[in-house]
């Protein structure tokens, strides 16, 4: 009977212990509905599953209020963009000041891709159409402070327009999430969405699903004067949305990695077993999301966009050769 006792007590305090040494986390990614909160969640699941002690927990977020979160400390780590990563750091629009407490643990990963689409019966085909021409539009984009509608203002810049010019010319603007977006669009209550979201977009496809559409390619003058801002021009391939009008069509548009950002005060071991853990089970991390599939760990050091790497994250990275 003592021994039972003893036993149970050992396996109290073992149990005690362990949990005293776990970590819990919060990560704040994208809207519910999109492929940045979907990753973060699969992510997370690897982690809590063997890192060995950290718990992550996933929160809705959006691209130009996460480092803002992640830099106070609100949230330890956080989905960034490399265009808003350099603002952030730098302390220029849409952020006040520089946020100096922003590390990395990974970047390269999760190509994100901005989608701009019409109903295939609208008479809209070209970028031009809409804000050059300005043919008015009921159009849903993502809420004020998200990195979708910072971009989308760069867009109107680009054609040298802007909200309260297109509003007086007959344009309509919805704000909401990406399922928000897609169950306008499926209602009939807009008629376009300009969207930024990993392929293939799970709202994107539930839009396709509910009421056809077609993928408008970004005009040249559009992708020239977002390059300012480090954002490069990609494709959409042919086939990623099989329901879309031009299904068959690669799309022209404007793209950016993804980087999971870090407090500068998260400890150097939770920092490094973070990115341990994730790059050395890659088989289960490329199955979370097609986006993810041409991941290699190479790339964890690329498309940081100003933010340094945490020293946790850097250890890890030398011993496996890819830094020096």
């Amino acid at each position: 009977m003592r021994k039972i006792v003893y036993l149970s007590i050992i396996s109290f305090s073992i149990l005690f212990v362990s949990l005293a040494q776990a970590q819990t986390l919060t990560w704040t990614a994208g809207g519910v509905g999109g492929g940045w909160y979907a990753i973060a969640g699969g992510i997370s699941n690897i982690v809590n599953e063997k890192s060995g002690g950290i718990i992550v927990k996933v929160i809705p977020g959006g691209g130009t209020v996460n480092p803002r979160l992640v830099d106070k400390g609100d949230c330890e780590l956080g989905w960034g963009l490399p265009f808003l990563n350099v603002a952030a750091w730098n302390g220029e629009d849409p952020y006040d000041k520089k946020h100096t407490n922003l590390r990395a643990i990974a970047g390269g990963m999760s190509l994100n891709f901005f989608h701009f689409y019409v109903a295939a019966d609208s008479p809209i085909k070209t970028m031009d159409d809409v804000f050059k021409q300005k043919k008015a539009l009921r159009m849903a984009i993502s809420p004020t402070g998200t990195s979708d509608e910072w971009v989308f203002r760069k867009v109107l810049a680009a054609y040298k327009t802007d909200y309260k010019e297109l509003e007086a010319t007959g344009f309509k603007f919805f704000r909401g999430s990406y399922a928000e977006q897609a169950s306008q669009f499926k209602d009939r209550n807009v008629d376009s969405v300009f969207t930024f979201l990993a392929t293939p977009g799970a709202a994107v496809t539930e839009a396709s699903i509910g009421r056809s559409l077609r993928l408008i390619h970004f005009s040249p003058e559009a992708l020239q004067s977002l390059k300012q801002y480090g954002i490069e021009s990609g494709k959409i391939p042919a086939g990623t949305y099989p329901k879309a009008a031009n299904a068959d069509e690669d799309i022209t548009t404007a793209t950016a990695g993804s980087v999971i950002l870090v407090n500068k005060n998260v400890s150097d071991d939770v920092a490094y077993r973070i990115a341990k853990v994730i790059h050395e089970n890659l088989d289960q991390f490329r199955k979370i999301h097609g986006s993810l599939t041409p991941y290699q760990l190479k790339d964890a050091v690329t498309g940081l966009g100003a933010i340094p790497l945490h020293s946790g994250a850097e250890k890890y990275y030398k011993e496996k050769g890819i830094l020096k």
